[in-house]
């Protein structure tokens, strides 16, 4: 009995030893080579958009023995070899890869350290921008153009994907050819310019986040110019004094500019009539180079008949003057009357000489314009 579990026992050490032979070769030729060393693979890379070309942005995390990294594209048929020296810890490169037709494009990325040893392959894939993309892009439509006394303004509808300014080009008030940028997200830009200005518009646009690139659209001639007038602002107006009022009657002298045609400035009748002329003098704040002006007499009343404008420095009504222009009313209530004297002046007179209905006269508004 014990013979026979001594040949059995014998049996198992030689079956397990045999095993263990055929397990070995297997694996010989990779023992006999060594372990397999890799070299450092890069963290992350991105290839960031541009006109027929792409930045690759690396960065690697302990790769201070990395030698070179090696980039291909198009199957491996090109590829670029790129001499690294990084320091310890996490650190980044930027590399230019130029004259790349406009397409999406494949990559593979690997390192090769100071050793030898080459790392894994890293892939990504980036895309380059060009006529094609640019052919698709549209100027920025407008939607308004206004004129106030400081500038012009142009008014913007909204902007489209991918736009991120707008420039206008324009001929300023002092004559100077002038470029102005602003940011695609304003829906308004203002610009120094005199009435009757012509302007010029282009967009600014990147294909992706980040592109490294610019595309902008051709220069196109508005097709809307601005106004040829604005109109003052008279909020910071005030009517100074008037040669007379019944300011029961329509509401008094400050009536003149407060933008309500249904109130209006009436000359005295309580307790006694006043004959013509009647004049109103107004601060406006500023020395102001006026075009024309425009006055309404009160609605549906024609005792109005003569308007005389005269624009000074001094705002006693017996000082001097000088006289911008004149006219009388017609069917109508609004009478337009031009600065035919060039006139200019801080201070405006209206002096009403006269009456259609002696003595009485009552004006509702006055507006003064510029270019």
């Amino acid at each position: 009995m014990k013979y026979l579990l001594h040949v059995l026992s014998y049996l198992c050490i030689l079956t397990t030893v045999v095993s263990c032979d055929k397990f070995t070769d297997i694996h010989k030729e990779y023992i006999e080579e060594g372990e397999i060393i890799y070299a450092v693979k890069p963290d992350s890379v991105v290839f960031i958009a541009g006109k027929e070309r792409l930045m690759m942005r690396l960065w690697m995390e302990n790769g201070q023995n990395i030698k070179e990294v090696i980039v291909s594209w198009n199957s491996g048929q090109d590829s670029m070899v790129l001499p690294m020296k990084l320091n310890p810890g996490r650190d980044s490169i930027d590399v230019p890869l130029n004259d790349l037709e406009e397409k999406s494009y494949s990559f593979n990325i690997y390192t090769m350290d100071n050793f030898g040893h080459r790392s894994l392959t890293y892939t990504t894939f980036g895309t380059t921008y060009g006529d094609t993309y640019a052919g698709t892009l549209q100027n920025r439509r407008v939607k308004k153009v206004s004129l106030t006394e400081q500038t012009g303004v142009v008014d913007w509808f909204a902007k489209a994907e991918g736009m991120i300014f707008n420039e206008v080009r324009f001929i300023n008030r002092r004559g100077t050819d002038t470029i102005v940028r602003f940011h695609a997200d304003s829906f308004w830009v203002h610009m120094d310019v005199a009435g009757s200005a012509e302007f010029q518009y282009r967009s600014l646009y990147i294909p992706e986040a980040e592109a490294i690139d610019t595309f902008t659209t051709a220069w196109t001639l508005s097709a809307e110019k601005f106004p040829e007038f604005f109109t003052y602002d008279r909020s910071t107006w005030k009517v100074l004094s008037v040669s007379d009022e019944t300011a029961s009657d329509g509401g008094g002298k400050n009536t003149l500019i407060d933008g309500n045609l249904g109130s209006y400035w009436h000359s005295q009748w309580d307790p006694n009539d006043v004959d013509p002329p009647h004049w109103a003098i107004i601060d406006m704040k500023s020395v102001k180079n006026i075009a024309y002006f425009t006055i309404y007499r009160r609605g549906g009343n024609t005792d109005a008949k003569t308007a005389q404008f005269f624009l000074g420095n001094t705002s006693d009504p017996n000082g001097v003057w000088t006289l911008a222009g004149e006219g009388v009313f017609g069917s109508g209530d609004m009478l337009r009357v031009d600065n035919t004297g060039n006139a200019s002046g801080r201070y405006l007179k209206i002096n009403l000489p006269d009456s259609n209905r002696p003595p009485f006269t009552a004006i509702a508004e006055v507006y003064a314009f510029g270019k």
